[in-house]
């Protein structure tokens, strides 16, 4: 079973089959807690991600991916006025709560208006770097050309009994490459990002799940790319992938996690954690850390005792 569509977001999160995120949490919490996450927990809620951080990126992918606004409800604070016709700078009197909740009742993401000017200079920006790659990493700007690729695909795979779904937010024409969008708070820095959240937060996993995805679906594997974005002041970009080992270990570990969702599946068991005390090895620089702080009052010891 295969599938490639364009679809709502909401429809795409709603759909029977598993995510990366689901794998991911297999992966670092235990099956109990994937499941529980899963299309297979009836009393499941969808997950809730609304803080102005994941606000702002999800209206910077509409803008750069799709070019539209039309997810965007401007919330203007000089447009509730208080009582006594002041303005509420902070945005945040009864009035400008509830038109925030019923923009969002409405299927919208409430936006401050100069919230929603940064954001279209940060997207402004981003698409000024890609256009500046056409020279040095030519198949990245082609796939953001008009018709060079496609946003927010929805494809979903049957993989040996177990139902998947990836998203790529910018698949190419050829299916040979998938360029995923991420904005930070912090930095764009490649060795930095690529440390902090390449690794750090599994994301190569992710990438090989996706990979595999393609590659089932049409028989491509493609190559797999983060297009990092600043939030901030002057929203610098930079591109950042997976070098091959990484590809390798998050290959592994997409293997392990869909075995092991497999077998719970066909069990109807899935485990929590271990029922008996476990105990967390001591990282030698906690060692290092202690022997430091030991010399450090000796030799203050024995300076005082000089003294």
């Amino acid at each position: 079973m295969t599938e490639v569509s364009k679809m709502p977001m909401k429809e795409y999160l709603a759909a029977p089959a598993v995510s990366a995120s689901v794998l991911l949490k297999l992966l670092d919490s235990c099956p109990a807690a994937a499941w529980y996450a899963s299309y297979l927990n009836p009393g499941r809620e969808p997950a809730k991600d609304d803080t102005d951080a994941s606000d702002k990126g999800t209206i910077a992918h509409s803008l750069l991916l799709e070019g539209d606004e039309s997810i965007v409800q401007i919330i203007n604070p000089a447009d509730y006025p208080n009582k006594d016709g002041s303005v509420t700078a902070s945005g945040t009197n009864k009035a400008i709560r509830q038109a925030r909740d019923l923009a969002r009742l409405a299927g919208k993401i409430p936006v401050g208006a100069e919230d929603m000017d940064e954001i279209r200079r940060m997207v402004h920006q981003a698409k000024h770097f890609l256009s500046d790659c056409h020279a040095t990493e030519p198949a990245i700007y082609q796939s953001f050309a008009l018709e060079g690729g496609e946003s927010e695909l929805s494809v979903f795979w049957d993989d040996d009994g177990v139902p998947c779904r990836i998203r790529p937010d910018r698949l190419s024409k050829d299916r040979k490459l998938i360029v995923d969008v991420k904005t930070t708070a912090g930095s764009a820095e490649p060795d930095d990002w690529g440390r902090n959240h390449l690794i750090r937060e599994s994301q190569y996993v992710r990438a090989a799940f996706y990979r595999r995805g393609i590659e089932k679906t049409f028989g491509v594997r493609p190559d797999y790319v983060f297009l990092v974005v600043e939030t901030d002041p002057p929203y610098l970009a930079s591109l950042v992938g997976c070098d091959n080992r990484a590809l390798e270990l998050g290959a592994e570990k997409v293997d392990r996690a869909l075995r092991t969702w497999r077998q719970c599946a066909k069990d109807k068991v899935w485990p929590g954690y271990e029922k008996r005390v476990c105990y967390y090895d001591t990282p030698q620089w906690l060692d290092a850390t202690a022997f430091d702080a030991e010399a450090e009052a000796w030799a203050a010891k024995s300076l005082g005792g000089q003294a």
